[in-house]
């Protein structure tokens, strides 16, 4: 975490002590922007964030304009922590081409500020201070605002990569779902296959039993028949059937 929770004492500058820099009413250290910058293992985020807290060092040496100076400070720090808790942690290959090319464009931004800087910081001392004073305030003016354009801009891109990331979530989970009906689909067809698996099974036992008890009762009067056969052939007579 970057930002120290340590309001500013009654100070209406958004500049801080030496090492700090005051945002929205906290003071920012500089030191754990640095730290935070050195555990980023991507080139071009540390690229990024060099320019950014080269910025924010010269935007605070500067000893005129001081109000300019607080506003490009503020914007730098506001960029710098969103771009750091936007892709620290990340591995380089996980950083989609879109969102490379929004910090490559920041980047290109804070060099260009860089530039203007040098000049103002050297116009911004002893007498030259007052007879560039508007010049000076001018140009950071323009400075604050092409980086408050480049924030605007990055924070679009990441919300694009967001929304991006949502849809493949979004398209992940229908793709699940599909999966899941096509297997609840595959289960249902299962267990009607087994359903007339069964039946058929208990037809064909059906038939076999009916089959056997014929075959059993085919072989009774076969018996009976023999058996009759034999008394006739030792002349046994058969008793007159009753009248009825």
């Amino acid at each position: 975490m970057v930002v120290s929770h340590t309001k500013a004492s009654g100070s209406s500058t958004l500049l801080g002590p030496t090492g700090t820099a005051i945002l929205g009413g906290v003071q920012v250290s500089l030191t754990l922007l640095e730290k935070s910058v050195d555990g980023t293992n991507i080139p071009f985020v540390k690229g990024v964030a060099g320019a950014a807290l080269e910025v924010i060092k010269i935007a605070k040496a500067i000893q005129s304009n001081r109000e300019e100076c607080s506003n490009l400070v503020e914007r730098s720090t506001s960029l710098l922590i969103v771009i750091l808790g936007s892709l620290t942690g990340k591995t380089e290959d996980a950083i989609p081409d879109h969102l490379r090319r929004g910090v490559e464009r920041l980047t290109h931004n804070f060099y260009e500020i860089l530039a203007e800087l040098r000049i103002i910081d050297k116009r911004a001392h002893g007498w030259r201070s007052v007879l560039y004073y508007i010049d000076n305030g001018e140009k950071l003016k323009d400075c604050s605002a092409k980086l408050h354009w480049a924030t605007e801009e990055f924070q679009v891109t990441s919300k694009v990569d967001s929304c991006l990331k949502d849809l493949e979530r979004h398209e992940e989970l229908r793709k699940g779902q599909e999966r899941l009906q096509k297997g609840q689909e595959r289960l249902q067809e299962t267990i009607q296959e087994s359903q007339q698996e069964l039946i058929k099974g208990q037809t064909n036992m059906e038939e076999n039993i009916r089959k056997e008890v014929r075959d059993g009762l085919s072989g009774v009067r076969e018996a009976i028949k023999d058996q009759s056969n034999t008394q006739d052939s030792s002349g046994f007579v058969e008793p007159p059937s009753p009248c009825v």
